[in-house]
């Protein structure tokens, strides 16, 4: 009779571990993406918190993941950023030129690089005020390729010989040409039924 209750046993554990694996190998993952979002251009200000917490390439739910499971993640995107945070800012230079004021600045706040950039759109594609393309000075223009230097002047009261005088305005930027968007996924089973 021991026997039996021992068969009988083994027989139903065999069939509930038969039902378990042929749950899990029906379970066919499916990653549901919310809208993603613009996050920055800065890898130090973002958190992935799926698994491998990796901020460069998405996630996608695997069979270790069972349905319901939910994160965050973050992945990196190249192309343009959004236009404040399209350029890094390197060098500013303020400087007094016996020179007249070309190219003039084009804005009448302070003279800095921020104020020059905002009064050019944030875009410095084919401005007349490029003065030249640093590399060598700057090791992250080495980097990229992607550097700008764009200058430009404003009068000042001539010298008392009569000469010419300006203040003169040199930025150097580079371009940032990555940023990170955001979005909460959730692991689905795409053989589930849908629910009516």
């Amino acid at each position: 009779m021991k026997r039996f209750y021992l068969l009988a046993g083994a027989v139903l554990l065999s069939g509930a571990f038969a039902a378990l694996h042929a749950a899990d190998a029906a379970y066919k993952p499916q990653t549901v993406r919310q809208t993603p979002q613009y996050l920055t251009t800065d890898p130090a200000l973002v958190e992935d918190t799926c698994p491998g917490h990796d901020i460069l390439k998405r996630f996608t739910c695997t069979k270790a993941q069972k349905p319901g499971y939910s994160c965050y993640d973050v992945y990196m995107v190249q192309g343009d950023p959004i236009a404040a945070e399209r350029y890094t800012l390197l060098d500013q230079t303020v400087t007094i030129e016996n020179s007249s004021a070309e190219p003039r600045c084009t804005f009448t706040d302070e003279m800095t690089c921020d104020n020059f950039l905002n009064a050019l759109n944030y875009n410095l594609d084919f401005s007349w005020f490029i003065s030249n393309f640093p590399s060598s000075s700057f090791p992250q223009c080495g980097e990229t390729y992607s550097c700008t230097r764009i200058a430009c002047l404003r009068p000042l009261a001539p010298a008392a010989d009569g000469t010419p005088r300006s203040e003169k305005l040199s930025c150097v930027y580079k371009k940032n040409q990555i940023f990170f968007l955001g979005a909460e996924l959730t692991c689905q089973d795409k053989n589930a039924p849908a629910a009516r």
